[in-house]
């Protein structure tokens, strides 16, 4: 990878900062492209960083990814078809990091750019488009707010005793499986990537109160009462934001075999407490130390 010029889009995100410096790492000459300049500046002198807004300005991609050998969007998969408008020519590799929110039961506006972006690579583009469960670790949107509500709470509401499984990757591990990807031994089929295994919910908020020092119980309530509690977090202060489709999707089944990620990308997972160990390592599990 030393002297391979890589660009990557959405690189101030929580996933894109840790990509960006393990590419720097190994040698890659990085083009660095989110909105603010400020933070990308941040990623430090080693990167050649491109202010850039997709939403809006678009047209300034094709001369940010002129020189580019392979371009990684770890923004939004929703920008995959103005990317590979972009690209320089075809040959340029591209790794798109998508969502296993394709195959939810409950399809929003998310499920169908992931549809609409996957459809996209399928026609003729030379990259691979990977599928993350849950990413944790770092600034994350996700096991941090479990981390954050079992730190505030002994209980844990969720439909179903938290029989639902889930299948989180730690973030390091999806760094390790978009940098594997650029290789085009990693062929074009679309790729789950998931953690070492599924875990029920239930199982995932005792092993996060244990990281945080608490003992916690999971409170099993009808899914309407979960609703409500969700409609509720709007107007009380300090605690997460909880959308509707967030608390159905807690009913379903995300549980996938790691066995073709395994054999395609090289990367085998840590299991889930020990991503739990690293976020405590990098000291990302707030009140761990409090009484």
């Amino acid at each position: 990878m030393k002297g391979m010029r890589i660009a990557v889009i959405g690189a101030t995100g929580n996933v894109g900062r840790a990509l960006v410096a393990a590419l720097v790492a190994q040698g890659a000459e990085v083009t660095a492209i989110a909105r603010n300049m400020a933070r990308l500046q941040r990623l430090g002198a080693a990167v050649h960083p491109y202010s850039i807004d997709l939403e809006g300005d678009a047209q300034r991609l094709p001369a940010a990814l002129s020189e580019a050998g392979c371009v990684i969007n770890a923004a939004h998969a929703r920008h995959t078809r103005k990317i590979i408008a972009a690209l320089p020519h075809n040959g340029v590799r591209l790794v798109t990091l998508g969502s296993t929110r394709k195959f939810t039961r409950f399809p929003d506006q998310k499920s169908a750019e992931m549809q609409d972006a996957e459809a996209a690579h399928a026609q003729g583009v030379n990259g691979i488009i990977l599928h993350p469960t849950m990413i944790y670790g770092g600034a994350d949107n996700n096991i941090s707010r479990i981390l954050n509500i079992v730190r505030r709470t002994p209980f844990v509401p969720l439909p179903q005793q938290g029989r639902a499984l889930l299948q989180p990757i730690h973030r390091d591990d999806a760094v390790k499986c978009l940098m594997a990807a650029i290789s085009g031994d990693a062929g074009c089929a679309p790729q789950i990537i998931a953690g070492a295994q599924p875990m029920s919910y239930a199982r995932i908020v005792a092993a996060c109160g244990h990281s945080a020092g608490r003992r916690v119980r999971v409170i099993s309530v009808p899914l309407w009462v979960m609703l409500a509690l969700a409609w509720l977090t709007r107007w009380i202060p300090g605690v997460p934001l909880i959308a509707p489709d967030e608390v159905r999707r807690l009913l379903e089944d995300k549980a996938f075999d790691i066995g073709p990620m395994q054999t395609r990308l090289g990367v085998t997972p840590c299991t889930f407490e020990e991503g739990l160990a690293r976020m405590a390592a990098a000291d990302e599990i707030a009140g761990r130390h409090a009484v």
